[in-house]
């Protein structure tokens, strides 16, 4: 019977021994490094006269070296890297032992020479010890230590649903596999520990995975050797997996508590991590708004009113909305009416399809479906009304050569001129024959300014009237040969017309006035 009764003690005490030691290896068996022992902070010690300077102290670069000099030298210098000197170095000493050792940089001066940089978030504590002389007998009565601190643990690009006022909304999917990024490594076991996601208005938070993320260019075999000496400089981007679906059109509050432990160093986070996230919602329409209205550069929505867009609570796929998207009447069968592309919530129709002084019906299909795999379930229909187009006014620009044997006839070579709706029904030009000579300073009908330009300034060009029907365009043919004086020879313009109003940044109203500067030859 005592021989059974000391057997199941062993085997206790064996089975208690295994458990303190998985206990104790479980930072290094989820992170592959060995913690950092804690270090306590110490106030700045009183330096003696005879040491000029310690370094560093408060917040340490990953790179910087341990440093202290010393007024007096504390070796002559040709013992500099004898086996001598080992018995001073033993007076410094660097709590927690980070890879390296002292040595002399000087006679003045000992350093840190470390085998890798600092991890961020550690405390270190350099101590110089009791008995530590230099040559004329200054010496320490008692230990001088200090402590100093790399940065701490800062984690980024938290998930969020929108993560500025002015950016646009993220809804996640219901099995997400979100990301954050670390300035260092970290402890998964401590990560796993401190993370919380909380449907909003619950205590009862959902179970998570969290793995830094697997990266072709983190294997040491293409790592950078920067990267090996430093690994702060390496990118940790973590994943977060949920165990178990999210629900639909739910918020979660994503929360990292204080105590988040680094996989090198000795400092844990002392501050929380917060974002929101929210899960997608069923698929709706909310409205449709307006785009690219005149204003300074012009209309590029192309009517009054803008360009139609269509607006979504979730990103759609865009061959869905190429395919459930239609309106009648039918548009033009080129340009492509829908503009759309995959998670992107917004869907353009584009202008250059459609008439002006139009009533559309637009339909949205009930298989519109969106980038979470959603469809709309029933067919909307609304009307759109075009309006009337933006006044615009086009030349050709730049420099156009033509032979003039192309045609005989003098109107077949022309310069276009096109205009629609303008508020005022004129445009003003201007038209030079340009001589060889005029070439040796300008290549181009654009002004720069100096007295050689082509073309005089435009409020001294002429005035041309248009007669146009509204919402029209009306092409205006300028013969070049009859501009030219005969069947040759190279002719600068430039042409310009007010096609509409913009108030500018100081609130002052001002006209938008499209100028085209071009250079055409016959030869």
């Amino acid at each position: 019977m005592g021989r059974v009764i000391k057997t199941a003690i062993g085997l206790l005490l064996g089975l208690s021994l295994i458990l303190g030691i998985i206990s104790c290896d479980s930072a290094k068996l989820t992170s592959g490094f060995e913690p950092l022992p804690a270090v306590a902070p110490l106030p700045m010690p009183q330096i003696p006269e005879w040491i000029e300077q310690i370094s560093p102290i408060g917040i340490a670069e990953p790179l910087s070296q341990i440093r202290i000099r010393f007024k007096d030298p504390l070796i002559p210098v040709e013992r500099l890297g004898s086996p001598n000197q080992r018995e001073i170095l033993q007076k410094f000493e660097i709590i927690p032992p980070i890879p390296g050792q002292f040595r002399f940089l000087t006679p003045r001066m000992v350093g840190f020479q470390a085998d890798q940089a600092l991890p961020l978030a550690t405390r270190v504590q350099v101590t110089l010890k009791a008995g530590l002389t230099d040559l004329n007998n200054h010496s320490l009565e008692q230990d001088l230590a200090w402590t100093f601190n790399t940065a701490p643990i800062q984690l980024t690009n938290l998930p969020a649903t929108q993560r500025n006022p002015e950016a646009e909304p993220q809804p996640i999917a219901l099995e997400p596999k979100l990301e954050f990024t670390s300035n260092t490594q970290l402890d998964l076991a401590s990560v796993n520990e401190h993370l919380t996601m909380t449907p909003k208005g619950q205590t009862q938070s959902v179970k998570l995975d969290v793995a830094l993320k697997e990266q072709e260019d983190v294997s040491s075999e293409y790592r950078q050797p920067a990267q090996e000496f430093n690994p702060s400089l390496r990118p940790w981007i973590y994943t977060i997996t949920p165990k178990q679906p999210l629900t639909k059109a739910t918020d979660y509050k994503l929360a990292f508590a204080p105590g988040v432990r680094p996989a090198r160093g000795n400092i844990a986070t002392e501050t929380p991590f917060v974002s929101q996230v929210k899960t997608f919602d069923p698929l709706t329409y909310q409205e449709t708004t307006f785009y690219g209205q005149p204003e300074a550069g012009g209309a590029y929505g192309r009517f009054v009113k803008g360009a139609a867009r269509l607006e979504f609570n979730n990103g759609l796929l865009a061959s869905s909305a190429m395919e459930n998207i239609t309106v009648e009447p039918a548009p033009k069968e080129a340009p492509k009416l829908v503009q759309a592309y995959d998670g992107n919530r917004f869907v353009n129709l584009n202008p250059w399809a459609l008439e002006p002084e139009t009533t559309y019906t637009v339909t949205l299909g009930a298989n519109l479906t969106d980038q979470f795999g959603q469809t709309l379930g029933e067919p909307i229909t609304f009307k759109y009304e075009t309006g009337d187009l933006a006044g615009d006014i086009w030349a050709p620009s730049d420099l156009h050569i033509f032979p003039s044997t192309l045609k005989r006839n003098s109107e077949s070579l022309q310069l276009n001129i096109s205009t629609v709706n303008l508020p005022q029904p004129e445009y003003k030009a201007a038209y030079r024959i340009v001589q060889p000579t005029d070439l040796v300073y300008k290549d181009s009908a654009y002004p720069s300014g100096k007295s050689n330009d082509l073309l005089p300034k435009p409020t001294q060009w002429e005035r041309f009237r248009v007669a146009g029907k509204k919402n029209k365009t009306t092409n205006i043919a300028v013969s070049l040969r009859k501009r030219l004086g005969g069947p040759t020879g190279m002719l600068a313009y430039g042409v310009q017309a007010k096609t509409n109003r913009y108030q500018d940044g100081n609130g002052n109203e001002k006209w938008w006035e499209p100028t085209f500067y071009g250079m055409v030859q016959l030869t």
